[in-house]
C-alpha cells in the first residue's frame, strides 16, 4: 500500500511535504463508502447524492471524531 502527499482540495502526489497524507488503504475505503453511499440515495431517491451533500454528511460524521492518539 502506498502513501503520499495531498493538499487541503483533494490535489494528490505531492512531491513536497504538505502535511497531510492519504493512501491506497484509506482511498479505496472511502470509494467503498461513497459507492454505497450512492447506492441508498438511488433507492431512496433515485438519484446520485450532490458532491454538496456527500460534503455535508462527511462532516456531519466527523462531528464527534477527535485528533490525536
Amino acid at each position: 500500500m502506498g502513501w503520499w502527499n495531498q493538499k487541503p482540495d483533494g490535489t494528490s502526489l505531492e512531491v513536497i511535504d504538505t502535511g497531510l497524507v492519504w493512501g491506497d488503504g484509506p482511498a479505496d475505503t472511502m470509494d467503498t463508502a461513497i459507492a454505497e453511499i450512492v447506492h441508498q440515495f438511488q433507492s431512496a431517491w433515485t438519484r446520485k447524492p450532490t458532491k454538496a451533500e456527500l460534503e455535508a454528511g462527511l462532516k456531519f460524521s466527523l462531528g464527534s471524531y477527535e485528533e490525536g492518539t
